[in-house]
């Protein structure tokens, strides 16, 4: 998680990382926004980069390991395909997040 008041220094900085042809330093495109942090995800090599943790080390970061899970909440009656109920999607989102 990185705090809104650093966020853009350290994405310059991993930017710049990945125009070095460090492409593993971010993951995911996808930002997530917690209040006032954003979650930033990386590969698990760049955890062991020295450059990326003296980024981290700098701006007085840390990092921790999560599972990324991208879920289709569908499925399929022949040639139909129908969403599951909300309520049902909100339970299984809840359920992953607590474990």
């Amino acid at each position: 998680m990185v705090d809104k008041d650093n966020w853009s220094d350290i994405r310059g900085e991993l930017v710049e990382m990945k125009e070095e042809k460090k492409d593993w330093t971010i993951s995911s495109p996808h930002v997530i926004r917690k209040g006032d942090y954003y979650v930033l995800s990386v590969s698990e090599q760049a955890t062991r980069n020295r450059k990326f943790l003296a980024i981290l080390n700098k701006y007085n970061t840390e990092v921790k390991r999560f599972v990324w899970c991208n879920i289709c909440f569908l499925y399929s009656d022949g040639p139909l395909t129908y969403w599951i109920p909300r309520e049902d999607a909100i339970r299984i989102k809840n359920e992953l997040e607590q474990k």
